[in-house]
């Protein structure tokens, strides 16, 4: 994944404390992975991730992931960042925001 996308680390002093790998596809980024180390979930550090990413490629058109269907923690954090599910199936549901959301 890091050979093909663009990998993020997010730092608190010097601490990687998560970060994310992206992917960029005629206009449309792909969110491969968002990590946050578990000992510091709920300290704001997945949004602060999220906004760092999408300031950092205004000209993308359109934000797209997927998350287990079972991970309602996941699926509440990117409905709460605007991210609209499209579609869900056994395993995953598909979300997207546009630039302009």
């Amino acid at each position: 994944m890091m050979k093909e996308g663009h990998l993020f680390t997010a730092l608190n002093h010097e601490r990687i404390v998560g970060g994310a790998i992206i992917f960029v596809d005629k206009g449309v980024m792909y969110i491969g992975r968002i990590f946050v180390d578990p000992s510091e979930f709920k300290k704001g550090y997945g949004i602060a991730i999220m906004k760092q990413l999408e300031s950092l490629y205004p000209d993308v058109l359109r934000w797209k992931l997927e998350t287990p269907v079972w991970n309602i923690r996941t699926n509440r954090f990117y409905t709460k960042l605007g991210y609209t599910e499209m579609r869900r199936d056994d395993e995953s549901v598909y979300y997207q925001k546009d630039s302009n959301s």
